[in-house]
């Protein structure tokens, strides 16, 4: 998940203030909505909602397959911050500048494999207290950019995932407001996993009493969450291991990322984003 281009400022000490499922296809929002709408909305492509749209509201970014796990991985793992940039160049500046001041690990992938000379790739195992405990993460993945940046404007910028699901349900709904569910999709289409994630999350808020607006597009995420789910965790595996984006890390040989990615509430961190380090904190 590529996001957020750094700026020309550099954050100053970082790690001291540290077939069963049914996959909704292009559906575009009927209605926009801000925070004083209130109300839940989910949104299967950046492209379905108008930056604007999302101004003033609570926004959870879902990349299911691997991104938003990972980087709730490496925060729970003792990372001080994920620093998420636009590209492989901005990663390694990046990593250049901050490594003169705090411990610098470089994380990220380009069509699911690690890049040559980082220390990381994007599989959520490998982000260790051993690895990234006490050091800066800079992070850059295939997919996810277009969502984070779309978002820019909200009030917060939450990263959500099934394995943090409960986590930041709840930290979403604290404060509560109009919520916006954005799925980073892959290469411009949908993505089955970001829909079926999207799912679970409508279902957790609503447990926390936040309900959905009048747009059918969450409405349609619960029902695959409910039809995969219905299975077990068996069913949402299948589910995952299905998907566009399930098919492509088994060809890699990474069939146990789907299954961490695809297992719920392991993780009890909600990444948050820092507008004043750009960077993403638990």
């Amino acid at each position: 998940m590529a996001v957020f281009a750094s700026g020309d400022g550099t954050p100053v000490g970082l790690c001291a203030v540290a077939g069963r499922a049914y996959a909704p296809g292009r559906m575009a929002s009927t209605h926009q909505t801000d925070a004083r709408t209130g109300g839940l909305r989910v949104h299967l492509l950046p492209a379905h909602v108008p930056a604007g749209a999302l101004g003033g509201s609570t926004v959870i970014v879902i990349d299911a397959l691997r991104a938003s796990v990972t980087i709730a991985a490496a925060l729970q793992a003792g990372a001080c911050t994920v620093m998420p940039v636009l590209s492989v160049d901005e990663a390694m500046l990046l990593a250049g500048r901050l490594g003169a001041s705090s411990p610098v690990v470089l994380g990220g992938e380009r069509g699911g494999v690690r890049l040559p000379g980082f220390d990381l790739g994007n599989s959520p195992a490998e982000y260790t207290a051993e690895s990234v405990g006490g050091r800066v993460l800079v992070f850059t993945t295939t997919n996810g950019t277009r969502a984070l940046l779309h978002a820019d404007g909200a009030a917060r910028i939450l990263v959500g995932s099934l394995p943090n699901r409960r986590a930041v349900c709840a930290a979403a709904a604290e404060h509560g407001g109009s919520i916006q569910i954005l799925c980073a999709g892959t290469d411009g289409g949908v993505s089955m996993e970001d829909a079926l994630t999207a799912g679970a999350l409508v279902e957790s808020l609503g447990g926390e009493g936040i309900g959905m607006s009048g747009d059918d597009t969450a409405r349609l995420c619960l029902e695959a969450w409910r039809a995969a789910a219905s299975s077990g965790e068996a069913g949402v595996l299948d589910a995952f291991r299905r998907s566009a984006g399930g098919r492509n890390l088994l060809e890699l040989g990474m069939g146990s990322d789907i299954a961490l990615c695809a297992r719920a509430d392991w993780l009890d961190v909600a990444p948050e984003f820092d507008v004043s380090t750009r960077g993403l904190r638990r």
